[in-house]
């Protein structure tokens, strides 16, 4: 190949890309087809797993429910988070019920080996209070909010970082919850690669 194909080949290439673009480290963030990707679990009368109708964006999300007192539905799952120095973490959630002392643990988890293993080093949760979702094809097309952390700085030492979704029902309450797009990663990334240390 000529340079001049060469330089005409990468600004192209340049042209047809975004100046930044939203790395996301997880593996079907989106429930495009159901779950995989996810590790999910359940106990007491809990249930995890996938809602193929409603999304946001439409297409299918994960379903976290428990409705009896003590029942948890989780979902988990690992990233390598070693080359960053800060962290995003989001996820659009539809609030389908929960009531009196239901809660919600949505959460990053930081540790010093690979896999998730070794030493917890720290955790983040996600705020309550998010950005509506509306007019980007959501179905259904309001109620969906995306709450998110911005900038969080990763601890020394960090080697990876497990996202822990649950839904647990209370003493007097239920947890109910569809959740999607759920991202971790820089959301805004200049040209990422393998050439630097970071």
């Amino acid at each position: 190949m000529s340079v001049a194909s060469r330089i005409s080949l990468a600004l192209a290439l340049v042209a047809a890309s975004p100046v930044t673009l939203a790395l996301n480290l997880l593996q079907n963030g989106d429930m495009v087809g159901g779950t995989s990707g996810w590790n999910l679990s359940a106990s007491g009368g809990g249930s995890a797993g996938s809602e193929s109708f409603f999304g946001s964006p439409a297409g299918g999300s994960m379903r976290l429910q428990s409705y009896t007192f003590g029942a948890i539905s989780h979902a988990d799952q690992c990233v390598d988070v070693h080359k960053w120095i800060t962290i995003d973490f989001a996820l659009r959630k539809f609030v389908n019920g929960e009531s009196g002392s239901g809660t919600h643990p949505f959460k990053l988890t930081f540790y010093d080996a690979a896999d998730c293993g070794g030493n917890m080093l720290d955790s983040v949760a996600l705020p309550e209070a998010g950005i509506a979702m509306s007019g980007d094809g959501s179905n259904p097309a309001s109620g969906w909010i995306e709450v998110a952390l911005l900038g969080t700085v990763i601890p020394v030492g960090t080697i990876s970082a497990r996202v822990d979704l649950d839904a647990i029902a209370g003493a007097s309450g239920v947890s109910y919850y569809l959740l999607d797009h759920v991202q971790v990663g820089p959301f805004d990334v200049i040209f990422p690669d393998d050439f630097e240390d970071m």
